[in-house]
């Protein structure tokens, strides 16, 4: 016969104390079974209360605390348990674990101490009277009930047996000669409710932070759509992925109770998506699993690489330069930092009213470019200037159109070198070209 099958109740039977009790495992048993398929990771804490005054008189103590141990047993205390006594720890600990422990239900062993022998305290409850009222309407009559109360207690690592459900609450760091203990400010105890938890709670406000932050930079990039070719698209995207999570973790941040793997799940899926954008390999790595009991060990490097991708600069491939028109035909090019001129290349992309193809033959030998210093030397004196080279394609970091041809600049003669040290790029323009209109771009290489 099993420990938890239900009574078969019939009229005229001998009730004993112990057709009650089977009733109760039977009942437990049915709840947890009906529980146990709905979600995973059904233990935590929902509240944990940590008495801070009892850390600098060398003591773990709990104020208040509400969740469900591993073995599915609840508890809620002070307000229908009794709160565990501080535990006093040694002086030699060191990076050690406190749990909040209960007695295991064991089947054929003593449950609840009603005699008050149980020295060792492994029944699960300690009984007590309790005054309970007839809540009956009009009677006031009460009767003393022996109530169990769940004995709960405070315990370190080293204490732990099989014969204990257990939650860890704090990792101790260490205790200091003037007997203050020293806690782990990284350690998140096992937790039901982010909300409840400041570290989790901070890191969705933190994402969400995060999130808005690189959704305005990516919005105010892209005001003028059209003019960034690839890297315009890869903007567009990642914004698009932006939008996405923002709200979602606007939502999570006002979910009254929110469990963490749901929190571990939505920030993977972010994560991976950052991963297109932000490593080279465009693939994402090994997160670790979820750790349920520890989730310091996986949302660390997780918040780690959300951090990485949500902050990493945003640095256009492709940047346009505008063209100033001065007198006799010049145009100027001021170019917005130099260390373009040594890693980047400049493309001319130039359309007239003209065949495309007589454009291509014809700009090239009509065009001076150089520092802007050396531009009348160059037109005077009939010097050549820095050469163009005829690309056969739009290059794909800036935006195609129709009717334009693509030109690079040289940039491996002496006039380039002096760019270095120049004011700006100018370039003079001989001949007729009607309807010229010209865009000129730096692409980082």
């Amino acid at each position: 016969m099993s420990w938890n099958s239900k009574v078969v109740w019939s009229e005229g039977m001998f009730l004993q104390p112990q057709h009650f009790q089977q009733h109760d495992r039977y009942l437990e048993n049915l709840i947890e079974a009906r529980a146990a398929p709905v979600a995973p990771y059904r233990w935590g804490h929902v509240v944990m209360r940590l008495d801070e005054a009892a850390l600098k008189l060398g003591k773990i103590a709990l104020a208040a605390g509400r969740g469900i141990l591993p073995d599915g047993t609840p508890f809620d205390f002070p307000r229908v348990d009794e709160a565990p006594l501080p535990l006093d720890v040694p002086a030699d600990v060191k990076d050690e674990l406190a749990y909040l422990a209960a007695p295991l239900r064991r089947a054929g062993s003593d449950e609840a101490d009603v005699a008050g022998s149980d020295a060792i305290g492994l029944t699960r409850y300690r009984v007590s009277e309790f005054d309970a009222l007839d809540n009956n309407t009009g009677a006031e009559t009460s009767a003393l009930v022996q109530v169990g109360n769940l004995r709960l207690r405070l315990m370190l690592k080293r204490d732990l047996t099989d014969a204990y459900a257990c939650l860890g609450v704090v990792r101790i760091t260490e205790r200091r000669p003037d007997n203050q203990i020293l806690l782990d400010a990284g350690y998140i105890a096992p937790t039901l409710s982010v909300r409840d938890c400041g570290t989790l709670a901070g890191y969705v406000r933190e994402i969400q932070g995060l999130l808005h932050q690189r959704g305005e930079a990516l919005a105010a990039r892209l005001s003028q759509p059209g003019r960034g070719g690839v890297a315009e698209i890869a903007d567009f995207l990642l914004l698009q992925t932006v939008n996405r999570f923002e709200p979602v973790y606007a939502h999570l941040g006002e979910v009254s109770v929110l469990h963490p793997e749901r929190l571990y799940a939505t920030s993977l899926l972010l994560a991976g998506d950052l991963c297109t954008f932000s490593r080279e390999t465009r693939r994402p790595p090994a997160y670790p699993n979820y750790n349920h009991d520890e989730p310091a060990k996986c949302f660390t490097p997780l918040m780690a690489d959300l951090r990485r991708s949500l902050s990493m600069v945003l640095e256009q491939n492709a940047i346009p330069i505008e063209l100033q028109d001065r007198k006799y035909g010049v145009r100027v090019a001021v170019i917005p930092d130099a260390e373009l001129l040594r890693s980047a290349a400049f493309v001319l992309a130039v359309t007239a009213q003209m065949p495309s193809e007589a454009l291509r033959v014809r700009f090239p030998t009509q065009v001076k470019i150089g520092p802007v210093e050396r531009i009348r030397d160059l037109v005077n004196l009939q010097l050549p200037g820095i050469g163009l080279r005829a690309m056969p394609v739009a290059p794909r970091q800036i935006p195609y159109h129709a009717g334009f041809n693509y030109f690079e600049l040289d940039r491996g003669g002496e006039l380039w070198k002096q760019m270095e040290r120049s004011g700006g790029l100018a370039m003079h323009i001989a001949g007729e070209f009607p309807g010229l209109d010209m865009e000129f771009w730096a692409i980082r290489t």
